[in-house]
């Protein structure tokens, strides 16, 4: 879909009439400019609607034809001419220098001011891009359904999808270029004529595209797959450029090709590649209601739902009983990230609480916790991405449960695994925890850590003389070879010290305890 010139000039609320009879009315009009200088170009960007009142245009033919070759040259779709002020009709020499280049000449009549034109011309081409955003959605729903049908079909009917909607021919090719299926079937052949192509991309993997031109085609080369070398290749051809919605349809086509093709292998590590799929696409295009109802989760409403990340225990993979648990509850989806954790969306009650099946889920031994997103619209894809980022930060503020906010309850110290925290303090502290005055020099440098660096207070604290304090706390530097001075090693004694004292106690004791 495009805005022609010959639509522009049928709008009955303009009156424009079209003064050439053999240049095509079929070019595309992207915009609309208004100049009066003799060469306009370098302010042109291709397909404008160039009006003008004629100011230095003058009717003589030599003349005309320069001015008409520079529009020509800038790809401008066609020239307003306004009349009634500098020229009380267009001048028959731009009308014939016109007619002998290919250039639409309009005649915008005087009670028509061209501010009119402008805005004629914007609605149309809003309605046109509402039109092709919403056939691109429409699309996208379509190609989503293809790739949930059989797996016979899949592949054809995907291929099937995009080529209707280019409005050309589109195909599925495997690694070696072979033809795994074609829309429409006559389509096969052209793999041959582009073999050299494929041969050229295939070297470089995933990262390698490719996009040719004619006069009468447009024509876009992907790699197929999930990482590493490609495992195919869509091609998909047109008789217009592709246009961004076009793009967004085809980088989907991709994605549920990849997934198809890569599927054996999801399949042999345990996965669940169809859901894995739905967590991927709702990521990119939202969750959405009727699609969830068809795969059999109807209890998982967009608008009152939330994003889950279970992560492991010492940094190792969620176990798989979590992955198929949680999406047996019918009240979640999710699937396995390449790091391990497991993520997706689950319902939640009218008071935003996580059904009691998920969360007893995070006592599964192997896991380490599990965040909880706000409930937000998942219906937009925007919202999916911030809900992810809310859950995966909820999950890092420490063991069990976690929902996004908690984290101004939490000291930076629950951040950390307690082991990973003890075994850092332990390597930190050194001898510190080896030599017979370890304790006693520990215990003064943390009372004097608790009391906020005074001397006095904290041999106040300890019972002892402030001159007692003063030399445990020189041994305790040479022993660490640190300096107390630093605001940074000071800062890291306390935690290394905290640690410690919590792997001994088995929760830490509050700020100023002895």
């Amino acid at each position: 879909m495009s805005l022609t010139v010959g639509q522009v000039a049928a709008l009955p609320a303009l009156g424009l009439i079209l003064r050439t009879s053999s240049p095509s009315v079929e070019r595309e009009v992207r915009w609309v400019a208004v100049s009066e200088h003799p060469d306009p170009t370098p302010w042109l960007e291709g397909g404008d609607l160039l009006l003008t009142t004629g100011m230095s245009v003058r009717d003589d033919l030599a003349h005309c034809l320069a001015y008409v070759e520079r529009l020509v040259a800038a790809d401008v779709a066609a020239l307003g001419f306004g009349v009634g002020l500098t020229h009380a009709a267009i001048p028959t020499s731009l009308v014939a220098a016109a007619e002998r280049a290919g250039l639409p000449v309009l005649e915008v009549p005087a009670p028509v001011p061209f501010v009119a034109v402008s805005k004629a011309v914007s609605r149309l081409l809003s309605a046109e891009e509402y039109a092709e955003s919403a056939a691109a959605f429409d699309c996208q729903r379509r190609l989503i359904r293809s790739a949930l049908g059989e797996p016979a079909g899949q592949t054809t009917e995907v291929v099937g999808v995009l080529a209707k909607h280019v409005g050309g021919f589109c195909l599925h090719l495997n690694a070696r270029g072979d033809v795994v299926s074609a829309s429409p079937a006559s389509a096969a052949g052209r793999a041959v004529e582009l073999a050299g192509e494929i041969d050229r991309l295939r070297p470089r993997g995933l990262l390698a595209s490719s996009s040719m031109s004619t006069a009468l085609e447009h024509t876009v080369i992907v790699p197929i797959g999930v990482k590493g070398a490609a495992d195919g290749f869509l091609v998909v051809g047109s008789g217009r450029p592709l246009r961004s919605a076009d793009q967004a349809v085809m980088n989907l086509a991709v994605s549920l090709l990849s997934w198809e093709v890569s599927r054996p292998r999801v399949m042999d590590e345990g996965m669940d590649p169809w859901r894995r799929l739905l967590v991927a696409t709702a990521v990119e295009h939202g969750l959405q209601h009727d699609t969830l109802t068809e795969v059999g989760l109807p209890g998982l409403r967009p608008q009152r739902a939330v994003a889950v990340t279970w992560r492991g225990a010492s940094g190792r993979p969620v176990p798989d009983a979590v992955l198929a648990a949680a999406n047996a509850t019918g009240l979640a989806m999710v699937a396995r990230r390449p790091s391990g954790e497991v993520s997706g969306f689950a319902a939640v009650d009218d008071e935003g609480r996580l059904p009691d099946e998920l969360r007893a889920l995070v006592a599964t031994p192997g896991v380490h916790s599990l965040g909880v997103s706000c409930v937000l619209d998942l219906a937009e894809s925007g919202n999916v991405r911030q809900a992810i980022e809310q859950a995966d930060r909820a999950a890092s503020l420490g063991t069990g449960l976690s929902t996004f906010g908690d984290e101004p309850a939490r000291g930076l110290a629950s951040l950390i695994d307690a082991a990973t925290a003890t075994a850092w303090a332990v390597g930190y502290l050194g001898d510190l925890m080896t030599t017979s005055e370890g304790p006693e020099l520990m215990s003064t440098v943390r009372a004097w850590l608790d009391q906020h660096g005074q001397v006095d207070a904290a041999a106040q604290y300890l019972g002892i003389h402030r001159h007692t304090v003063r030399h445990r706390l020189r041994r305790a530097e040479a022993v660490l070879g640190r300096s107390l001075d630093d605001a940074a090693v000071r800062a890291d004694l306390w935690f290394a010290l905290d640690a410690v004292r919590s792997d001994d106690r088995g929760a830490a004791p509050a700020l100023g305890s002895p």
